[in-house]
């Protein structure tokens, strides 16, 4: 079990992060997007990639790092890998090697399996992919700090200094969807972020800028 507690501390590790969760509620925010990692799925984090992650109680799963001499073939930025059932095993049985077994011919085969495993998976972006120009960026923040904003895509533009044609055409091809359901898209991981701490339902409903708690 990992106990995470919501945290605004920005870091990063020198090797590389992958972390799988088997139960609860955990999210990664980094420069190019947040990763929400469904089931079945294993967040990557790159070596030195900063990131934060926000979370909250006991969460069941695990976390393994990888050496940057080992990461070749892996994706040079976070993603989430969609990776085959021998993944989590063979993670929990290098687990069970003690320090000093860790340059074992029987550790080193086990950890290279291991590694085509993840090389072979399918990649996946961001749950949320943030734009890198820094006009949609500026209102990407602006939803994401209030998913209740009900301001339409013509005065976020005007807001944002931008034409509204300029904006529908450059919005999708940075995050890969339409700005109506990149705003549904932040209410409901911003809804999974309450829930997780244990607030009350209508009040996450409301918040976040949903019509109704069954919406």
């Amino acid at each position: 079990e990992l106990e995470v507690q919501q945290s605004d501390v920005r870091h990063c590790h020198t090797s590389g992060q992958l972390y799988f969760l088997r139960q609860g509620i955990m999210t990664v925010y980094t420069d190019t997007g947040w990763l929400a990692t469904p089931p079945r799925f294993v967040g990557w984090i790159p070596p030195s990639h900063p990131h934060t992650v926000v979370g909250s109680g006991l969460l069941d799963g695990w976390t393994a790092f990888v050496r940057p001499s080992h990461t070749s073939g892996l994706p040079a930025h976070p993603a989430l890998l969609r990776c085959s059932g021998l993944v989590a095993p063979a993670v929990a049985r290098l687990a069970q090697y003690s320090i000093e077994d860790w340059q074992s011919e029987a550790y080193q085969r086990l950890g290279e399996v291991l590694l085509d495993e993840l090389r072979d998976a399918e990649v996946h972006g961001p749950s949320l992919q943030l734009p890198e120009d820094q006009r949609l960026r500026a209102i990407a923040d602006a939803l994401i700090s209030n998913p209740a904003d009900g301001r339409t895509s013509a005065q976020l533009a005007s807001w944002a200094g931008i034409s509204t044609r300029s904006l529908s055409r450059h919005w999708a091809a940075q995050v890969g969807m339409s700005i109506a359901k990149y705003r549904q898209v932040v209410k409901v991981l911003k809804s999974l972020e309450s829930l997780s701490q244990g607030r009350d339902i209508q009040q996450i409903a409301w918040g976040v800028g949903f019509e109704s708690v069954s919406a």
